[in-house]
């Protein structure tokens, strides 16, 4: 794998994950109890940097395991079906 692939597959893999970690932990105002005061779906804290940083903790993962198996096992992109 070159670096333009490591890079392409570890801002997918972050992406991705960043994604799936945003609805995780959000509460509305109503649910907190709190006076709503603006749009009431916005969430009273998102934790957006910590988001962030989880999902470089797992997106690194993933970049690692494909790199291994690529690099190490033999395996490459192009041993892959094509349709």
């Amino acid at each position: 794998m070159n670096i333009g692939g490591s890079i392409v597959v570890l801002v997918i893999a972050w992406w991705i994950a960043f994604q799936a970690l945003l609805p995780v932990g959000v509460k509305s105002p109503a649910e907190t109890g709190e006076k709503m005061v603006g749009d009431p779906g916005a969430p009273v804290r998102a934790d957006l940097l910590k988001k962030g940083l989880w999902s470089c903790v797992i997106a690194a993962v993933i970049w690692a395991v494909l790199f291994s198996l690529v690099q190490y096992s033999g395996l490459s992109f192009d041993d892959l079906p094509s349709p």
